[in-house]
């Protein structure tokens, strides 16, 4: 299917994808006007926020399909276009993004897009996409899609500590409260209590992201089969984690703390110039966009340092 709400620059074409709890997900992509750099650049994978439709996305996906990048945009469970509907039967939580949202996604992505499933890919997360996106980068499938490294962008741990002042006690007691009703409910609300406008959201999901929240732990995730502490420690990939001045979401001790969670990819924190604050940079993508590129370049460099140096 195509989608011709956009008249100009790079088409966009949509593939859906069926997870294993039979809701389907749809993935936007976007294929550079050259063919060449399709198939010499690497896939660009961009995740969002909490509450964010993939669709808010096309913007900078755009800028960078027309700068020569293959780009796709995919969808967090429940969210946007996505069928899957979070009630106390139908749950998820953090470890089937990971294992199955962000891989199958990844690989559709690139059928879409005539790539092959070993062509280097970089992911673009925001926010919450991010904090999966972590643990995503921990496992095998990662490695099997040849995901060479992140870049977040007001992806960073919502731990209450890494907050200061009002918001501190704000996040802490409003975190807690999301999480408590999440659980005894098994969804969060998209009704009159949804303040912050996550829209509904799997009760495991937000219990999880409230325990993270409150000890910046990812142990113990529900249906975990591996130990996430210990395999995001192991994970090697470049990481990048950036924000904007004015973020109030993700503070810099909020990415900082979130990179110590992956100490082998040393996450380097960086402020962007700019107040696009916690989302407007998807819309207004240039320094993003330009950010992005360069940051796959020296990805590009890194490794082939390392080949020169034979390791």
């Amino acid at each position: 299917m195509t989608d011709r709400e956009d008249t100009t620059g790079p088409v966009m074409t949509v593939t859906r994808v069926t997870l294993p709890d039979a809701s389907v997900t749809p993935v936007q992509c976007f294929a550079p006007e050259d063919d060449a750099t399709r198939t010499s650049r690497p896939l660009v994978m961009i995740w969002p926020g909490l509450g964010v439709g993939g669709r808010y996305y096309r913007p900078i996906a755009r800028y960078l399909a027309e700068r020569g990048m293959p780009v796709a945009i995919g969808e967090l469970r429940g969210q946007g276009a996505s069928t899957a509907v979070a009630s106390r039967r139908h749950r998820w939580g953090y470890h089937h993004l990971a294992s199955e949202d962000y891989p199958m996604e990844i690989w559709a992505a690139k059928a879409e897009l005539g790539l092959p499933a070993d062509h280097p890919t970089v992911l673009l997360t925001h926010s919450m996409g991010g904090q999966v996106g972590g643990i995503f980068l921990s496992r095998p499938e990662a490695r099997e899609l040849n995901v060479r490294g992140m870049m977040g962008v007001g992806s960073g741990t919502p731990w209450y500590r890494t907050f200061s002042g009002s918001a501190r006690i704000k996040f802490l007691l409003g975190s807690q409260f999301m999480g408590a009703y999440s659980q005894i409910t098994g969804r969060w609300t998209d009704g009159p209590l949804d303040v912050i406008g996550y829209g509904r959201q799997s009760g495991m999901h937000l219990a999880e992201w409230a325990k993270l929240a409150r000890t910046n732990s990812l142990e113990g995730l529900h249906d975990a089969d591996r130990n996430y502490v210990l395999a995001m420690r192991a994970t090697t990939v470049p990481v990048l984690l950036t924000r904007f001045r004015n973020d109030e979401d993700c503070t810099w001790a909020s990415a900082e703390k979130y990179g110590r969670l992956l100490p082998k990819t040393f996450a380097r924190v960086e402020e962007l110039d700019g107040d696009l604050g916690h989302n407007r940079w998807a819309r207004d993508p240039q320094i993003v966009g330009d950010r992005l590129i360069r940051f796959c370049a020296q990805i590009d460099e890194g490794a082939a340092a390392r080949e020169r140096n034979g390791r």
